[in-house]
């Protein structure tokens, strides 16, 4: 490895950097994706952390209740619900193909426990790519349409303490949860 390689330590520190900045949401991200860039360009990053460069089970990586890293690991097949996230993310994938489609809020939110969503264009990330969802459209689903993929998921807030919904997109039907229940997120 060379001694100018970007390491998961260094995203770390300058993660929190940038998020302690205060700046929006979109600049935020926009200083975050060009580092998430870097470190999962590296197909190994994840030994960083002393794991495999394909571990097995998601795990934390870092939390704060403005920053969570987390490495998930996703199976084939496997699909998440329509679901919301609170704030900002930037997801990497280091291994793997995840694939998020994201929905466009049309009514106004004023009739309780009901959303009106449109699809928004699909967004295949592959290995060494990253992507964005940014509030007030960051509701989205997942899909791993073929083979194990692993990425490294960055968000704007501490997940663990969100309540977050999931979305019906066809009958509008919003359900609060909290995590990791019921998006078929794989278990830590």
């Amino acid at each position: 490895m060379s001694i100018n390689t970007y390491r998961f330590e260094q995203f770390i520190e300058d993660a929190r950097t940038i998020v302690g900045q205060g700046h929006t949401a979109e600049k935020t991200v926009e200083a975050l994706r060009p580092l998430l860039d870097r470190l999962v360009s590296r197909p190994d990053c994840v030994t960083d952390l002393g794991r495999s460069a394909s571990p097995e089970k998601t795990f934390e990586i870092y939390a704060s209740d403005t920053l969570s890293i987390q490495c998930i690991v996703w199976r084939p097949d496997v699909r998440a619900a329509a679901h919301n996230h609170n704030g900002w993310a930037v997801i990497g994938v280091v291994e793997g193909l995840e694939r998020n489609t994201p929905y466009r809020r049309l009514d106004d939110g004023s009739k309780p426990w009901h959303a009106e969503l449109e699809r928004q264009e699909v967004l295949d990330v592959k290995a060494g790519e990253t992507c964005v969802l940014l509030p007030p459209h960051d509701i989205h689903s997942v899909e791993i349409p073929e083979g194990k993929t692993v990425a490294i998921h960055v968000y704007g807030n501490d997940l663990k303490k969100q309540w977050r919904c999931r979305f019906d997109v066809e009958s509008g039907e919003v359900t609060p949860f909290t995590p990791p229940s019921g998006l078929g997120l794989p278990a830590s």
